[in-house]
């Protein structure tokens, strides 16, 4: 299922992300179907003029205010790292869904993030999915 009022993805994501449930907003475990996901996804487009191919995911979730327990830092842990996890692997897929790219620091962070939730759930296809995928994720360099 597609919003229409999503713009639509980056070429680059659309080529490498290709199950059908990334842009599917009712999955539980799609980047965006959860609620937090969607919130990230769209506040993410609300601010689409503060979004640039400079934007790292730590900045995307202060653009879009992410309640995050953590310190960006830290490693994630305790009860608050399924909730951060969440909103930092969908902080991410929102990111190249919208510029393309993603900073180093943030994809290692997205794939610590889905590691905290495929350890959480079992291993979702979706979410087993999406780590081999982001695994595979590299910058265009065009």
């Amino acid at each position: 299922m597609h919003d229409d009022n999503l713009t639509p993805p980056h070429d680059e994501y659309v080529n490498h992300f290709t199950s059908e449930f990334y842009e599917d907003l009712t999955n539980e475990f799609a980047p965006f179907g959860s609620d937090e996901g969607f919130d990230v996804i769209s506040l993410s487009e609300d601010h689409r003029d503060e979004v640039s191919e400079e934007t790292t995911v730590q900045e995307l979730l202060e653009i879009v205010d992410a309640p995050l327990s953590d310190e960006w830092s830290q490693t994630l842990k305790g009860q608050e790292a399924l909730d951060d996890a969440v909103f930092i692997s969908s902080a991410a897929f929102a990111l190249i869904r919208i510029t393309g790219r993603i900073d180093s620091r943030g994809h290692k962070k997205a794939l610590e993030s889905l590691k905290v939730l495929i350890d959480s759930f079992g291993d979702e296809s979706e979410l087993v999915q999406q780590k081999i995928d982001l695994e595979s994720w590299t910058n265009s360099t065009a």
